[in-house]
């Protein structure tokens, strides 16, 4: 018994090892990347304005169309402490996300055998290398409330299957909390918890589940009754359709009388992005790049090692499918149960527009369930039968999982990409600030704008491009 659990403990050992090596890249890459001109500049030109915590959390409560109190106030306070070091401030409160992402992730699998070491493997390069999570990790906002809510929807199912009591009802509650305050998103987190709790992951009691339902019938009640925030309009943003972007005139033009057809396609697709990789943010991209002349090799390695690690979870959902219809849940079971339902959720919560990064949690639990589909492959499940069965499915998890390897040194060369595009961005942003009528116009704003552009501009970076222009077509 005691040199079974030491065997165990050093898997485990190994499986932390190898999950702080792959977050440590990530890390590396995000540090790499200046505070982006779009999305971050003008809330922290605000923040300077705000002077208060407790006025961020109240404007960012009665925005028109969105209600991320949270998500305000902590750009606020962040902004406050980094006197003067916003970089710093930001940049490292968007990596401690990312090793505590990291780190959650591990802590909600079981890796205790050489096999279930393989299957986390692979589970990491899917998590890096599907492009909901290149969405995801990349951005600062300044604060990435992107990956807040992974973070949130992973600590939600540790606190599911952890041993539960009373402090984790808590905590629980307050995730829930946290989450549905920062991003609309956040509602993500109530669907791990009742998902977990019909799959048998009692770690949150029955009690604690009425706690965060009660939570989010408030929730819905403080947004659309009291506050009146509404939801965001067809006329916000681009969005894609078919083989193509349409903006936001064009939108009200074709669903304005009837949006309801355009939110169905929006959720069908955010679906199959996630377990086919096509079509990415609306848009069909093969026969997009067909119609061009030539599909580019990423787009084929993307399609088809996703397919391959749908094929196996769907694999697994079947053999395990009379258990489930008799409520028999395994941990295992319960990983890739809850993973269907983000996957589910996650693309009903899209509906007004579909967006790489909105998937992130769906594409975390999927990662998770290739880690359980993988592990049940490796460990001889399938590999009882023929010979030629047996080759078949090596051939498939070999695929499967070069491509997944590719994919993921794909994320960092996008993430190349990105900290060069961002660099640039900040020569001009005085014009850019002109567009979008937000110049600033006290000695200390300017000041701010100064500060970061220097900063930016001292970050040195190599033009991918120069690197070999053949890479984009393997790492789009």
């Amino acid at each position: 018994m005691n040199s079974g659990n030491g065997a165990a403990r050093t898997f485990q050992v190994r499986g932390w090892i190898i999950t702080a090596i792959m977050a440590a890249t990530v890390c590396y890459s995000v540090l790499r990347i200046p505070l982006q001109v779009t999305d971050s500049l003008i809330p922290m030109l605000d923040a300077q304005r705000m002077h208060s915590v407790t006025g961020a959390f109240t404007s960012g409560a009665t925005d028109a169309g969105y209600f991320r109190p949270l998500r305000a106030a902590q750009i606020q306070a962040v902004f406050e402490l980094a006197n003067g070091h916003y970089f710093g401030a930001f940049k490292g409160f968007q990596v401690a996300l990312v090793l505590v992402t990291f780190a959650l992730f591990l802590l909600v699998l079981q890796v205790d055998s050489p096999e279930r070491v393989a299957a986390l493997l692979l589970a990491l390069t899917v998590l890096m290398g599907l492009h909901t999570f290149r969405g995801t990790v990349w951005e600062a906002y300044p604060v990435n409330h992107s990956l807040e809510i992974v973070t949130f929807c992973l600590l939600a199912f540790a606190l599911s299957r952890s041993r539960g009591g009373t402090w984790v009802d808590v905590m629980a509650a307050a995730t829930v909390v946290a989450a549905t305050f920062t991003v609309e998103s956040g509602l993500l987190v109530w669907v791990v918890i009742v998902a977990a709790w019909l799959a048998g992951a009692r770690g949150i009691s029955r009690r604690g589940v009425l706690i965060v339902t009660a939570l989010m019938v408030g929730y819905i009640a403080l947004r659309f009754g009291y506050l009146r925030t509404g939801v965001p309009a067809l006329t916000e943003r681009s969005s894609g359709y078919g083989l193509q972007q349409l903006g936001p005139d064009e939108l009200q033009r074709r669903f304005g009388a009837f949006p309801y057809w355009f939110y169905g396609y929006n959720v069908v697709t955010s679906i199959l992005s996630v377990l086919f990789s096509e079509p990415r943010a609306g848009i069909w991209t093969i026969p997009v790049e067909f119609m061009r002349g030539r599909v580019a090799g990423g787009t084929i390695i993307n399609v088809v090692s996703s397919t391959l690690t749908t094929i196996a979870i769907a694999w697994f959902v079947a053999t395990r499918w009379a258990a489930w219809r008799q409520r028999h849940f395994d941990r295992d079971d319960q990983i890739v149960f809850v993973a269907l339902a983000m996957i589910l959720a996650n693309g009903i919560i899209s509906y007004s527009y579909t967006k790489d990064e909105i998937m992130g949690p769906a594409g975390v639990f999927y990662a998770l369930a290739a880690f359980v589909a993988v592990a049940s492959l490796v460990s001889g499940a399938d590999l009882s039968g023929p010979r030629g069965r047996a080759a078949a499915v090596t051939l498939a998890v070999f695929i499967a999982a070069s491509g997944w390897v590719v994919r993921t040194a794909g994320l960092h060369y996008q993430m190349h990409l990105m900290a060069f595009n961002d660099r640039n961005e900040w020569v001009y942003v005085d014009d850019w600030l002109e567009r979008q009528q937000s110049a600033p116009t006290t000695a200390e704003g300017k000041r701010l704008v100064d500060q970061l552009r220097e900063d930016a501009l001292e970050r040195a970076t190599i033009n991918p491009y120069l690197l070999s222009p053949r890479l984009d077509q393997w790492f789009r």
